[in-house]
């Protein structure tokens, strides 16, 4: 399976597979023989948050602004907007954006991947070769300031730096299946201590634990998080993969036809199990995931000009005017 995208970022995919994947976090530079020689290319530049912002369309939770792991409230960087005499709150202000990012504030932008072309293009290229759902993140911090805490994710996590450098610690994994995403007070010892410079990578597996404080000048990154399916989607899957198009009734008047759907039921299972492995269930799990999380209309053709193309096209010989 050929993974170009995933080569961008990591350089050798079967050696980044098979050595780090879920098992060891590693930073990739380009040019060394770790990574590739190009590097990935960073989809969003400071100059397009700055229009995004301004442009009046960014809103919370798009946008938050956080602070040594404490949300700054929303009141102190957004406004309302009044459209055809009516006011919507959670408006970005760049004018307080900015101030409270030169306060050591972090800037984070969630799912830019809902309103950035590039970046939904590249999430896209990963979930593809990756097979699992991909978002992207966007945090900016300035020197030696902190956006959040130690913490885990409940994602794999890929990272640009994008200007600026930024001091990673990313320590151990969940002991055990029972664990949640979230702040964390202790993690054992460091596995990676580094910093991060324009143009490198950083892989941190799924659940363990990380930090991070802002280096030189204004740090920017790109967080790609890998969505990986739990029990909950598996369950899911297995009731869609055995029960979907059975005829079952709604509310059953009597002890008869209770029966009777019970044992429809236990037929079903019967005859479905047996034919079913864990490959085909994880398999409908991360296609279902896939879906829930796409969004309805991004990645399309542009619906209006394409329609305006099909309205402005000549008409063939004879063809009837709407």
């Amino acid at each position: 399976m050929h993974r170009d995208e995933l080569t961008r970022w990591v350089g050798d995919t079967d050696a980044f597979l098979h050595g780090h994947w879920r098992t060891a976090p590693a930073v990739f530079r380009p040019g060394t023989a770790a990574a590739s020689a190009a590097g990935p290319a960073a989809p969003l530049s400071l100059e397009e948050i700055d229009a995004a912002v301004a442009g009046g369309l960014l809103r919370v939770p798009h946008l938050e602004l956080a602070r040594a792991g404490d949300p700054v409230h929303s009141s102190r960087y957004t406004r309302a907007r009044t459209v055809s005499g009516v006011t919507t709150p959670g408006y970005a202000d760049p004018h307080r954006v900015r101030e409270l990012l030169a306060e050591g504030a972090t800037l984070v932008l969630r799912n830019v991947e809902h309103w950035h072309p590039a970046t939904r293009a590249l999430t896209r290229r990963l979930e593809g070769e990756l097979g699992r759902r991909v978002e992207a993140f966007f945090f900016v911090t300035p020197p030696g300031a902190q956006g959040l805490d130690l913490h885990r994710d409940d994602a794999d996590v890929l990272l640009l730096q994008g200007t600026g450098s930024k001091r990673w610690t990313v320590r151990g994994g969940p002991a055990g299946p029972d664990w949640g995403p979230g702040e964390v007070a202790d993690a054992g010892p460091a596995l990676l201590s580094d910093t991060l410079r324009p143009g490198e990578v950083l892989y941190i597996p799924r659940g363990f634990a990380h930090e991070a404080v802002g280096g030189e000048g204004l740090s920017s990154h790109l967080s790609l998080t890998i969505r990986e399916v739990g029990t909950q989607q598996l369950f899911a899957s297995l009731q869609r993969l055995l029960l979907d198009g059975l005829p079952l009734p709604a509310r059953p008047l009597d002890d008869a036809a209770l029966h009777a759907a019970a044992e429809l039921l236990l037929e079903r299972f019967r005859t479905r199990l047996p034919e079913l492995t864990s490959e085909v269930l994880l398999d409908h799990a991360r296609r279902a995931q896939l879906a829930e999380g796409a969004v309805p209309g991004l990645g399309a053709d542009p619906g209006i000009a394409a329609l305006a193309a099909r309205l402005g096209a000549p008409q063939e010989p004879g063809a009837n005017a709407a």
